[in-house]
């Protein structure tokens, strides 16, 4: 899934828009950040909230103010890497930007993490298993034989691959709220279960919420 299909209705502003006019957008917006094109339609900047209140002068052109080099994304980025992008710089909106490095349009922060979610499952009923394993004893294969062996089916997974610990973290999202026979199994083929988000303790907005806190995006 790439960005491509969850570009925003919202505007870019101007090197031509005043400070004061910036605000006014980011507030109606709700965003703490917009894309600021020059005139020929090219990405000049990106406006912070931040930087434009901390600024003197609320009449000065937005083409004024000293920016550096703009971060943006293409079309073909795919989501996971455009939440990445957000969260490594600290923004609400990102722009996107063709192949031929026009402007093309902005994602927001809340549907690249909205499409995320959707992409992980965290909307559909079920049980999230946690667990750990040594580098050298992991197959995904074998955890996915585990699981369907049991009659249950894994609607998500991820992985995190901890080098220096030499082990491996898996998520699994399943499509069951009892997940007591497929845990009993995991730590038969010593799969370590560290953690379990059930539906029966906790509702979905709950579930989804800490699931995509403890992927700490």
């Amino acid at each position: 899934m790439t960005v491509a299909t969850i570009l925003s209705h919202l505007d870019p502003l101007s090197t031509t828009d005043s400070v004061g006019d910036a605000l006014f957008e980011l507030a109606e917006a709700h965003v703490a950040h917009l894309p600021v094109l020059d005139p020929s339609g090219h990405l000049d900047s990106i406006a912070t909230e931040a930087a434009l209140r901390a600024h003197p002068d609320t009449d000065a052109p937005l083409g004024a103010l000293v920016a550096g080099e703009p971060v943006s994304i293409s079309l073909d980025t795919h989501v996971f890497d455009a939440a990445h992008v957000m969260r490594q710089h600290g923004l609400s909106v990102v722009p996107v930007l063709e192949e031929d490095g026009s402007y093309a349009g902005l994602v927001v922060r809340s549907d690249v993490f909205g499409q995320l979610a959707h992409m992980l499952a965290t909307e559909e009923p079920g049980a999230i298993v946690v667990l750990e394993v040594d580098r050298a004893d992991f197959s995904l294969g074998q955890v996915a034989q585990i699981v369907e062996q049991n009659g249950v089916r894994i609607l998500s997974v991820s992985t995190e691959d901890d080098p220096g610990a030499g082990q491996v973290r898996v998520t699994l999202k399943l499509n069951v709220t009892d997940t007591a026979r497929v845990r009993h199994v995991m730590a038969h083929y010593d799969y370590r279960v560290v953690a379990v988000f059930d539906e029966a303790e906790d509702n979905l907005q709950e579930r989804a919420e800490a699931f995509l806190r403890y992927l700490d995006l």
